[in-house]
This record gives C-alpha cells, sequence and structure tokens, in this order.
C-alpha cells in the first residue's frame, strides 16, 4: 500500500496525513461485527495502511472504518426489506463497502482466506457478479486514476490542490 500511495503524496494528489490505518484491535472489531475470523491478506494490508479513513483515494460508496461496523446489518436490510431478497448468500460473507442503499461490494465466505481474491458486487438492479480484478488491482485502479478525477473535479469546480 505504501508503494501505491508514494506517488500520489509525491504529486501532491494526497496528503500524507490524511491517509489513517486501522489498528489490530480495530480490525477485529470490524472482523467480529460482520461475524468472520479472517478478511484477504490484501483487505487487511489495507486497512492497517489507509483503510480507517479511505477517502483519500476514492469517495465512491461508504467504506469508512466506522461504516463498515454497521455495513453487514445495512446491507441486510436493503436486501431483505427494500428487494425481499434472501441475505443467506451474504450472510458469512464480509461487506466493505455500500454505495446509496442499492449496492455492494463483498468478499465471498470463500474468499475470505485467499490473498488477494476477486470481490463481488450485489445490485438490486442486477445479478450477483464478479468484479472480474483483485482486489490490489482495484486498488491499484483506483489510485491510478485518482490524479485525472481530481483534475476534473478542479476543472468543474474550481480550485486545486489534494483531496
Amino acid at each position: 500500500m505504501e508503494q501505491l500511495a508514494r506517488p500520489l503524496i509525491a504529486g501532491g494528489w494526497v496528503n500524507r496525513e490524511s491517509i489513517t490505518g486501522c489498528t489490530q484491535g480495530d480490525i477485529e472489531t470490524l472482523l467480529r461485527s460482520q461475524g468472520v475470523e479472517q478478511i484477504p491478506a490484501s483487505y487487511r494490508e489495507f486497512l492497517e495502511y489507509g483503510g480507517r479513513d479511505p477517502y483519500w483515494l476514492s469517495r465512491g460508496g461508504e467504506w469508512d472504518y466506522e461504516w463498515l461496523l454497521e455495513a453487514k446489518t445495512v446491507a441486510r436490510e436493503f436486501v431483505v426489506d427494500d428487494y425481499s431478497e434472501d441475505f443467506s448468500p451474504f450472510e458469512s460473507g464480509f461487506i466493505f463497502q455500500t454505495h446509496q442503499g442499492y449496492s455492494f461490494y463483498y468478499f465471498r465466505p470463500e474468499n475470505l482466506a485467499d490473498p488477494d481474491p476477486e470481490f463481488w458486487i450485489y445490485s438490486a438492479t442486477e445479478p450477483v457478479q464478479s468484479i472480474g480484478v483483485s482486489f490490489s488491482e482495484w486498488i491499484g485502479e483506483l489510485a491510478g486514476y485518482l490524479p485525472q478525477a481530481i483534475e476534473l473535479r478542479n476543472q468543474l469546480h474550481g480550485g486545486t490542490g489534494s483531496r
């Protein structure tokens, strides 16, 4: 993760002070809150380095530590209550990002022990599908796009600087 963030910091796209990681205690609390015993090593590394408040990398979706403590409950509510679907396929997985009450990104239970698995997307309007890249590849894509996203935002809204 540090290798991914280093050029963003050096380029002025990200302030190092905005990158905060989770402690081991935070991660254990997060695992308990979602009822799992482990998470993929690549995701653990992300949490440890800069995942407590990951909006330095992307503002798409809700995925900060405090939100993730309730993410499974939120996901269950919109799967069961809003869309009258069965939540059991997701119950033993780990939800790491939600999007405005209609979709979420998750690791399937059988992938929690994998070092760097692909992850899956539940969307109320489409069948469950794999993202098609590993978690670390996806994070790399977010980091690679960040300078362009900031430049676009600055062009549209004026201003300069990092996130």
